[in-house]
């Protein structure tokens, strides 16, 4: 089977989304007991809060507390692992298809599953040749998109950029664990990649208007200060 390009996954993931989620309805209650719709915040019980980013002028201080925003984040609103374009692929099986530097093998005839291939993990540098041994990481987390601006994005973009291959890595579950919802302040994959991964930052904030944290802003400069031109 001939891989996809990355401009077709892209295309098709964007016309599909903004195809299902024209007219779709918020997804279920996040822990706060609230739900984002559209550009607005909308609580179900007593208790809730409404975000601090739908109540506030200008762009986030040092003092902004963005752990207290995470209580707001749900799944449902930046969801990645559904078959968009109707092919039975889910975003991660078609990273997998589209990566693989080897001949793959399916699970089913209808090759929705991808069970072999070979992918090189570009976090540790290590090769895979079993699917299920590595995972869809974003390079810039959910959580962190959320927390730094996300959260008051309409519903097709969030699922845009949970689902854009420019913000898809295929990494080892371990590495992922290790990295969880960190910026580059506090992780770095290895040296050898280090230059092109905070590129993909910059590229990826810059495409989505995303704000980064200053001590994120602060490492990303120093390890471009060390990176030829041309990586």
């Amino acid at each position: 089977m001939k891989p996809l390009s990355s401009e077709t996954v892209l295309f098709g993931l964007a016309l599909c989304l903004i195809t299902s989620y024209s007219s779709a309805h918020p997804g279920n209650i996040d822990i706060n007991g609230g739900h984002y719709d559209g550009n607005s915040y909308h609580c179900h019980m007593s208790d809730c809060e409404i975000p601090d980013t739908f109540d506030r002028f200008g762009r986030d201080s040092f003092l902004t507390n963005r752990r207290d925003r995470e209580k707001f984040f749900n799944e449902d609103d930046w969801s990645y692992e559904e078959d968009y374009d109707g092919d039975c692929q889910s975003t991660r099986q078609e990273m997998l298809v589209l990566t693989s530097r080897d001949e793959l093998k399916y699970t089913n005839p209808r090759n929705c599953v991808v069970r072999t291939g070979s992918w090189l993990d570009e976090y540790t540098g290590k090769i895979f040749t079993v699917a299920n041994q590595i995972d869809v990481d974003h390079v810039i987390p959910l959580m962190y998109a959320h927390t730094h601006g996300g959260d008051q994005w309409p519903a097709g973009k969030k699922l845009q950029f949970a689902n854009d291959p420019l913000n898809i890595m295929l990494v080892e579950r371990k590495e992922i664990r290790r990295k969880r919802e960190r910026g580059p302040n506090r992780y770095l994959p290895r040296e050898e990649y280090q230059c092109q991964y905070v590129r993909a930052w910059e590229a990826i904030a810059e495409k989505y208007d995303l704000d980064i944290e200053n001590r994120d802003k602060n490492k990303i400069n120093r390890v471009l200060e060390g990176c030829p031109e041309s990586q």
